[in-house]
């Protein structure tokens, strides 16, 4: 029972791990001194048995753990994380970040998880820092943002080391296009621990799923969602809330009873859109859409998609009791101007 080959052949039996055992397979795969090839075999059974959901909470337990302590316990209970897994193809708008950047304006404690782009031209980091927000700092200035502007950004990179002897074999698993449980735990395991959270999924099938693992993390509440896209020849889903068709829900914390949930763009008040409606591109693009999102003058299905993912943060965290009120507190914070003032400030703060 000490090698990292044994867990493998249980999985290859179709066995499921207790969390002990996927707490050894943690620490053999952040070992330097294990093979490469070992730690593929690994992960590629795991992905062939289908990773449970205990197995993926104890995932996301351990890995928050090893994690470096950002030290933001004063603002963590009452704060929100907003993010998606990627992986969708889309090319999709950086509609959570946008998101972020509203609830934030609104007073609403944010510490945003996130990387650089990885399945997208534009990742949230790009874009933060495009928008002069550094992406690397001390836990000092992590916390004076936090007390100014109720918005944080947590960079993955610095806060986990142990992903570093993961590297190598996610890069080899990505070009065999083997999807693993690394391609969805980046955004479960912020260090930070905030209270809330709303987090997007590239498919379908992994909304009760990951649903069932946040339950045993220990988040207050949230969400998990899963936009569907119909009659399109290369996207099938989106990894955040859409107008563009009916949007898969399942609450979790405190928000249990929603299970599995379909809500089109009707329950929040709007209209159907077009696909294409949302579409992003490289920063330069993203950059402009986003000043089209400030001027109201975006496309209607992404300013839609943006109040509806508002909408739902909003009730998640307690700021309104109803979709349709935080479709219309979103749309005012941004009518008048307050979430182009809030990101004024947060130029004037970095500068």
């Amino acid at each position: 029972m000490d090698s990292l080959e044994y867990f493998t052949q249980l999985l290859r039996d179709k066995q499921n791990l207790e969390n002990n055992q996927i707490r050894l397979c943690i620490n053999f795969l952040t070992d330097e001194k294990v093979l490469l090839r070992a730690k593929e075999d690994f992960l590629l059974s795991l992905a062939l048995k289908g990773e449970t959901a205990n197995e993926t909470a104890a995932f996301i337990n351990y890995f928050r753990e090893l994690a470096r302590d950002p030290e933001l316990h004063e603002f963590s209970d009452q704060a929100i994380d907003l993010c998606g897994t990627g992986g969708d193809r889309a090319g999709s708008f950086n509609i959570s970040t946008f998101v972020s950047f509203i609830l934030a304006s609104a007073g609403v404690p944010v510490i945003k998880h996130g990387n650089r782009s990885i399945s997208s031209k534009c990742g949230s980091a790009d874009l933060l820092e495009a928008i002069g927000i550094p992406i690397e700092l001390d836990t000092g200035r992590i916390n004076e943002s936090m007390k100014r502007l109720s918005f944080t950004f947590l960079f993955a990179p610095s806060f986990h080391p142990a992903f570093k002897h993961i590297a190598p074999v996610r890069k080899e698993l990505a070009k065999k296009g083997i999807i693993t449980i690394f391609n969805i735990l980046g955004p479960m395991i912020n260090p930070a621990r905030p209270g809330f959270q709303l987090l997007g999924v590239y498919a379908q099938e992994l909304v009760s799923r990951i649903g069932n693992s946040l339950n045993q993390t220990g988040i207050k509440s949230g969400y998990v969602v899963h936009g569907c896209v119909a009659d399109h020849p290369t996207i099938t889903g989106v990894d955040e809330l859409t107008s563009c068709g009916q949007n898969i829900v399942c609450g979790f914390g405190l928000e249990n009873g929603i299970s599995n949930h379909s809500w089109g763009p009707e329950k929040f008040g709007l209209e159907y859109s077009k696909i294409s409606d949302i579409k992003g591109g490289d920063l330069k693009m993203n950059l402009e859409l986003m000043d089209l999102l400030l001027n109201n003058r975006a496309p209607t299905g992404l300013t839609s998609s943006i109040l509806m993912n508002a909408a739902l943060a909003f009730m998640a965290i307690g700021k309104t009791n109803s979709l349709q009120g935080g479709v219309e507190l979103a749309r005012q914070l941004l009518k008048d101007g307050k979430v182009k003032n809030w990101l004024d400030s947060v130029r004037t703060f970095y500068s």
